[in-house]
């Protein structure tokens, strides 16, 4: 796997690198925390994130269906919003924004 990105978490102390395969479109997110940091569900999995082309529509479809919500919010170039699953784990949509083109 090609290292594409890494940098420092500063809400967690933590850090996170993004991985893919020659051929590959997916991403590998790979994120790691200090001792002192309790994340995660039942499972201790922190997340599972996936690229949707609308994030809002998607969080509507879900949060009827899960508990513990993050409505959608806008952060760097992407939009982000999270539910949890029934064991607690949380799960990331994320919306590329693109721009408009003139």
């Amino acid at each position: 796997m090609t290292l594409l990105f890494k940098t420092e978490i500063k809400e967690t102390g933590g850090k996170v690198a993004w991985l893919r395969s020659k051929g590959s479109h997916q991403i590998l997110e790979l994120n790691w925390y200090p001792k002192k940091y309790r994340y995660g569900g039942k499972s201790g999995l922190d997340h599972l994130a996936y690229e949707v082309n609308d994030a809002a529509k998607e969080y509507r479809k879900l949060s009827k269906r899960k508990t513990g919500v993050i409505e959608p919010f806008k952060e760097g170039k992407w939009i982000l919003a999270y539910v949890k699953d029934p064991d607690g784990n949380w799960i990331e949509l994320g919306e590329r924004i693109r721009r408009k083109s003139k």
